[in-house]
């Protein structure tokens, strides 16, 4: 990683590697794959890099104060196969988790506008203080959204309980999906709305599932 200036850098990735074998073909395979997969990294780099130099990628948290255990907090997000009959929001729910603590969830969500989009996450559930997951399937509107759930234990009992998202903006769907006079404000916008809606009510809905235990 070399500076090149107060904004801009240059990256340099270098491969030291052998054949397995003598063959000059295994050789030419090896060096057409690191030299292709060199290229799709670095742009993918630079794409990310840049983006987060701009107002495409933000982060915000939402966080409600909860009179109940991070346990029972935390089994409510943990348990996101129940969510379609616990949160109205959630029309359609996938869960699979072939080993503890490892999940991919695919769920259809409505809109405020009677519509369902699709995503489709993967998710690292830590009993009981937190739960990180990056969406692979995400809304026309985002290229990025990752997350977190967190539970803390607030001193004298409760918990406080956040949603914190990181989204990227996909600025070639804007005016697809918001109009033709949309533009990023209106995109951040309408994504945080949007999420911090869904967020607050899943929360919500935890609230008064922990609070009647």
């Amino acid at each position: 990683m070399e500076p090149l200036s107060e904004g801009t850098s240059k990256v340099r990735l270098r491969h030291d590697y052998h054949a397995a074998t003598d063959d000059p073909a295994d050789l030419a395979w090896i060096d057409q794959a690191v030299d292709r997969n060199s290229h799709v990294e670095l742009a993918a780099l630079k794409d990310t890099a840049e983006a987060a130099a701009s107002d495409l990628l933000f982060s915000f948290d939402d966080t409600l104060e909860i009179d109940g255990s991070a346990r029972d907090v935390y089994d409510f997000i943990n348990e996101a196969r129940l969510w379609r009959e616990r949160l109205p929001h959630v029309a359609r729910v996938d869960l699979t988790e072939d080993t503890p603590g490892l999940q991919v969830l695919e769920m259809d969500t409505r809109t405020q506008d009677g519509s369902t989009h699709t995503t489709r996450s993967i998710r690292v559930c830590l009993p009981h203080r937190k739960i990180v997951y990056k969406q692979v399937q995400v809304p026309k509107l985002m290229t990025l959204h990752t997350g977190h759930w967190l539970f803390e234990d607030r001193p004298g009992g409760g918990v406080t309980a956040t949603s914190r998202h990181t989204v990227r903006i996909n600025e070639d769907t804007i005016t697809e999906v918001l109009g033709a006079s949309a533009d990023v404000a209106a995109a951040r916008a309408f994504v945080r709305k949007a999420l911090s809606t869904n967020s607050l009510a899943t929360l919500g809905h935890a609230k008064n599932y922990a609070e009647s235990r």
